[in-house]
């Protein structure tokens, strides 16, 4: 008896794969569709099913590809031409001689499925397309057939596409993955909705199945732009699905902060994440704002990006304590993503930082105020894992990061608020106001420090022109602490 293989790389070998155009959408998919295969789009009015089979239709267009639109009850051929034309992927030269548009409807109304079927066979026989789409497909449940009547007509254009080699993209105003035929007889299933919350609306996009393929499970964002759809995945599944080895460095850098590297026992371990807690005004930003600095002056390059401060404000606070960042911007050492948290998406964002990391091998950054990329996180319930998969991410590219985060001022020096994202940072420093015979006074102190050994009394921090130092220990003498 002859066994045969079954191991990944024949798998791959024996489907080959469309690949979409769709910036994301590939990456979710794992590569793109199984070719030659029937795969139905879904969504509501408004989600972007059209939008997204004729973009991957002029991209394939573009490459030489014959592509079929057939329309039933849908807008007409003009109305979708001139909407489809804002697009950066339009192209009116491919229109008729690449993508050739057909009305399909009189024949499911004279004939039903059958003559339907019969019509479809013999427009691919006619135009040999590469990718056909069948827009307004729910129009084929809207004509009344039997179970079995539908179920037979999806079975037989599944292998009439398959036999002529033809990609097929059925695009349906529904939701949910339902038990009906023409969800459970076509290869893939793929959905697009939109999430509310208040008065703020995103657009999603998840893969119920993809036969042939390894697929990301879940819900990701995506939006359209000029460029067409554009998908991010989901940051969770991107960073899981990473087998990427953590670097492990032993190597501190410093603050510039005078008695800042002796207190630390000189700084943080490269690669890790500091979080900066305290009170409104309490020196966090200045305190990012030096460790940035320090990496300039030694030749690294630098991304600061925050959500409160504008650049012009931020370059000017830091003249203002003797920290010169204009030089280093004007060179491209430094660069400030400035995105004020309203309604941004915050998958976009950390990419568009992440690829900047890459792009230009930035070795610190600063993201100033760690509540503003929580605002942007519209799902609740996601805040934590997106932050521990952002960290994650930041981790294996080895960037020393500086998160700050702000908590409310209660008097006495209190810590109060929420830092349930402090297990996410190998280093927790804490800067508050203190009242010493009725006046405010800052102090600093360590709360975790990884790998390494800190004092551990807290101190007097001083802000004057000339920028931060940190002065005696309150309250006693010096009390070395062990390494968390």
């Amino acid at each position: 008896m002859t066994s045969v293989s079954t191991n990944s790389a024949a798998i791959e070998k024996r489907i080959a794969l469309l690949p979409t155009g769709v910036s994301g959408l590939d990456e979710i998919l794992g590569g793109g569709f199984p070719a030659h295969s029937v795969y139905l789009v879904q969504g509501l009015a408004g989600s972007g099913k059209t939008t997204l089979a004729c973009q991957i239709g002029f991209h394939h267009a573009h490459q030489g590809k014959k592509v079929l639109v057939l329309t039933l009850i849908a807008e007409s051929h003009g109305k979708m031409l001139n909407h489809l034309s804002s697009f950066s992927f339009f192209d009116e030269a491919l229109v008729s001689e690449r993508i050739v548009f057909i009305g399909a409807y009189p024949d499911l109304i004279k004939g039903g499925l059958r003559q339907l079927l019969k019509s479809i066979a013999a427009t691919l026989g006619e135009q040999r397309p590469d990718i056909m789409i069948i827009d307004g497909f729910r129009t084929v449940r809207d004509a009344q057939p039997s179970d079995v009547t539908l179920a037979e007509f999806m079975l037989s254009l599944n292998s009439l596409v398959s036999t002529m080699g033809c990609t097929t993209f059925l695009l349906s105003p529904t939701e949910g993955n339902t038990a009906e035929s023409e969800n459970t007889l076509v290869d893939g299933l793929i959905e697009l909705s939109q999430y509310e919350r208040g008065m703020q609306l995103i657009r999603e996009i998840k893969v119920y199945k993809l036969r042939g393929s390894k697929h990301m499970l879940g819900r990701h964002v995506c939006e359209v732009d000029r460029d067409g759809l554009v998908v991010y995945p989901r940051l969770e599944a991107v960073s899981t699905s990473a087998s990427v080895s953590l670097p492990i460095s032993r190597q501190r850098l410093g603050f510039g902060i005078e008695g800042w590297d002796k207190l630390t026992r000189g700084g943080v371990e490269i690669g890790s994440t500091t979080a900066l807690l305290g009170n409104p005004g309490a020196g966090k930003t200045l305190m990012a704002l030096h460790f940035i600095y320090e990496g300039l002056k030694r030749g690294e390059n630098c991304l600061i990006a925050g959500f409160y401060e504008s650049p012009v404000r931020l370059v000017a606070k830091a003249t203002g304590v003797g920290i010169n960042l204009r030089p280093y911007l004007e060179n491209g050492a430094l660069q400030i993503i400035w995105q004020p948290p309203l309604e941004v998406l915050a998958d976009s964002l950390t990419q568009r930082l992440l690829l900047n990391i890459k792009e230009r091998a930035v070795s610190r950054l600063m993201l100033d105020g760690l509540d503003g990329l929580r605002d942007i996180i519209l799902h609740e319930d996601r805040s934590r894992s997106f932050i521990a998969a952002f960290v994650n991410e930041l981790r294996c590219r080895n960037v020393t990061t500086f998160f700050t985060q702000e908590l409310p001022y209660f008097g006495q020096g209190q810590l109060q608020g929420d830092i349930s994202a402090s297990q996410l940072f190998e280093n927790i420093i804490l800067l508050r106001y203190v009242d010493v015979k009725g006046i405010n006074q800052r102090q600093i102190g360590v709360l975790k420090l990884r790998e390494n050994g800190y004092d551990a009394a807290n101190h007097t921090l001083v802000i004057s022109d000339d920028g931060m130092s940190i002065e005696g220990a309150l309250g006693g003498p010096v009390i070395p602490d062990t390494p968390l």
